[in-house]
């Protein structure tokens, strides 16, 4: 099926939108960190917790697409653990999808660690074609459109800055990257600490911050060499995912696969560093 291109007027409409949106759900956020104590916690049936931080910031993003973009298909974490649904490759035939993490990083937020952010993408035909991740608790504001390359703004930025699309020449000696491991108790979790291990001692560190979607715009910056993680969801890296590829960034599966915010694994970093973490993971 041939899909049909999206003007260049229609994508700058959404990612204003997608922009103004992350901006009113991290207020939601900023606001509950005041009172993280008094929150109450919800246990998903899945994995994980959610709070009613990330319920109130996701009700008013889906009510904002609802009311402005009545046709498009919504995608949100919490909404998603709510249903059960468990198969995501449904929303490749849909023309718009939004693909929604109102707080990634939550269980950061409620101990009062200050690295998690609200992550909106719009799909078209499960293909990332805007992505917003913003951190409320600094003002950073990560952004892509496809094919017009990936912005940073940050308070103390006059302008936006374009992240930089080149490639990164350190070892893995010489580098700092970041991870994350499945939630999941057993088996799953037992396949994450080989290739730790291996990428551990041969680099020189390893993060492990709680927030895939931050990590991954550190990626684009340059503040991280390399991230990589199994068993996430959409909502973990579709709009990171973006930002990545449109800041040169190499963003694949464990396998070297093509980018889509569908696969169960995600592979992060620059060119030719890319190549060596590769060989790690592999060892796992």
């Amino acid at each position: 099926m041939t899909k049909p291109a999206i003007k260049s007027a229609e994508l700058n409409e959404y990612l204003s939108f997608a922009i103004m949106l992350s901006l009113e759900a991290g207020e939601i956020l900023l606001s509950f960190e005041k009172k993280i104590n008094s929150l109450t916690v919800h246990h998903k049936k899945a994995q994980g917790v959610a709070s009613t931080a990330d319920l109130k910031s996701e009700a008013h993003i889906i009510k904002r697409i609802k009311k402005n973009f009545p046709d498009h298909h919504i995608l949100a974490e919490e909404e998603c653990y709510e249903k059960g649904i468990g198969q995501y490759k449904e929303f490749v035939s849909q023309e718009f999808t939004w693909v929604i993490d109102p707080l990634d990083g939550t269980n950061n937020f409620l101990n009062g660690l200050n690295y998690y952010a609200v992550c909106i993408c719009l799909a078209h035909y499960g293909e990332p074609v805007v992505g917003v991740v913003f951190r409320p608790s600094t003002g950073e504001l990560f952004y892509a459109q496809k094919g017009k390359g990936a912005k940073l703004l940050k308070p103390e930025l006059s302008k936006p800055k374009k992240l930089f699309a080149g490639e990164n020449s350190k070892t893995l000696k010489e580098s700092i990257v970041s991870t994350g491991f499945a939630t999941e108790k057993g088996e799953r979790i037992s396949e994450e600490f080989l290739p730790f291990k291996n990428i551990l001692t041969n680099s020189r560190a390893v993060r492990r911050m709680g927030s895939a979607a931050l990590d991954m715009c550190y990626v684009s910056q340059g503040v991280f060499d390399g991230y990589w993680e199994r068993h996430l969801a959409p909502w973990d890296v579709a709009a990171s995912g973006l930002i990545c590829l449109e800041a040169g960034v190499k963003v694949t599966d464990f396998n070297g696969q093509e980018f889509t915010p569908f696969d169960r694994s995600i592979l992060v970093a620059r060119q030719p560093l890319y190549h060596e973490i590769k060989k790690f993971i592999a060892k796992g």
